[in-house]
């Protein structure tokens, strides 16, 4: 046995119990934060239920084994921790070890047992949230879908990578949405650093973003539809480089999976790729659907993606009420990112941990650009007010903050 493998041979109450001292720094943020910036109370009980969520998802609802990445983190983890292995030496390594090194540099005492990392991405959950509401991004909506995202809620509580990954792009929107361009680098940095491909996805957009001061005018319908001709146009022009790019990260996802590499379809030509652009984003936010569906997790997955994809819709469409121009940009970014997954990603598990950073951006941002407080309050236009420099029509009371409305 090595240093780490008695844990697993400890009882069930035993494992929690060396536990208790990161799950109370958890629940000493959330009491200390709610406080200082008065968070509604509902919010709060939501929070202290993340905090314990942990406890129930590592080693009852899933075994440890069902997220095998969380096992290579905390051995990295504690190697770090113990002087085995540097955290500069880690941070130039792989990305099992860059996440580690991530992980080793929160302020938490220790990582005893697997489930421990859970927790340490239960802060990172719970910062976030408090960073948000100070910036005054959530509405009501936006808040209630954070705090009640199932796959939000289950990715965070997990010892996985993924949190940091979803944490450093919202940081970089956000920043880009202030215009901070400097310190827009560094998030954008670690996350080429941990997960390039979603730098790929983020950075050309955020570029689109900044650089054509679509953060205040928007950009409208016929403009983002050029702009994504545009796009298509480059790639077919590029296709001899990036079709082999593309097929190469289908094969390599679909033998991760548990496929055999001869039997994955292969991409043939720019027409091909055009026709499975076009279905695979929206197959990858639905996927699996019910009768696609082996397990009972996979048919809550699925029961899950209408119920999301049914609040998406509404969403959009009380932003295109409001404020189509800057709606406009993020179904663009929210169709780019779906489409390159959809077409590399053929894992229902998979689909869904790579989804959901996405679904949480592209909600947050169009509910704080486009000032969605309701999705079934009847909109009526009566006055026109400026807002970041677009001319948007409002109902009474519809530019007042969360916290007074």
């Amino acid at each position: 046995m090595s240093d780490l493998d008695w844990v697993l041979s400890e009882s069930f109450w035993s494992m929690r119990f060396y536990d208790m001292p990161n799950f109370f720094i958890c629940l000493l943020l959330v009491f200390t934060a709610c406080r200082l910036m008065k968070v509604p109370r509902f919010a709060e009980i939501t929070l202290i239920g993340h905090c314990v969520l942990p406890f129930f998802l590592n080693g009852v609802l899933f075994p440890f084994s069902y997220m095998p990445d969380a096992f290579k983190y905390w051995h990295a983890f504690n190697a770090i921790r113990g002087g085995e292995l540097g955290l500069f030496e880690a941070l130039s390594a792989g990305n099992v070890e860059q996440a580690a090194a991530f992980f080793a540099l929160m302020p938490f005492p220790l990582a005893v047992t697997p489930l421990s990392l859970g927790f340490l991405n239960t802060f990172l959950y719970l910062a976030l949230f408090f960073w948000l509401y100070k910036k005054g991004i959530f509405t009501k909506i936006s808040m209630c879908f954070y705090l009640f995202y199932p796959s939000f809620a289950l990715y965070t509580g997990m010892g996985l990578r993924d949190t940091f990954i979803l944490v450093f792009m919202v940081v970089a929107v956000q920043w880009a949405r202030e215009g901070r361009w400097l310190i827009l680098w560094f998030p954008l940095g670690l996350l080429f650093m941990i997960k390039f491909q979603n730098f790929f996805v983020l950075a050309p957009l955020l570029l689109v973003y900044t650089w054509f001061g679509i953060r205040y005018t928007g950009i409208s319908l016929v403009k983002g539809l050029l702009t994504l001709s545009a796009g298509l146009a480059a790639f077919l022009g590029a296709a001899p480089i990036a079709l082999p790019l593309v097929n190469r990260f289908r094969a390599a996802m679909f033998v991760e999976d548990g496929g055999e590499r001869g039997q994955v379809v292969l991409i043939n030509g720019p027409s091909e790729f055009l026709s499975e652009g076009f279905t695979s984003g929206l197959y990858f936010l639905m996927k699996p659907f019910p009768w696609e569906a082996e397990s009972a997790l996979q048919l809550v997955q699925s029961v899950e993606n209408f119920v999301v994809a049914v609040f998406l819709i509404l969403i959009i469409r009380v932003a295109w009420r409001r404020t189509p121009r800057k709606l406009v940009f993020w179904l663009l970014f929210l169709i780019f990112a779906l489409s390159i997954y959809g077409l590399v990603v053929f894992n229902y598990g998979t689909a869904a941990r790579y989804r959901y950073p996405f679904i949480v951006i592209f909600v947050l941002f169009v509910c704080s650009d486009c000032h969605v407080r309701s999705l079934f309050r009847p909109l009526i236009p009566v006055r026109c007010r400026s807002v970041d420099g677009c001319q948007v029509r409002h109902p009474p009371g519809a530019i007042r903050s969360f916290k007074e409305g």
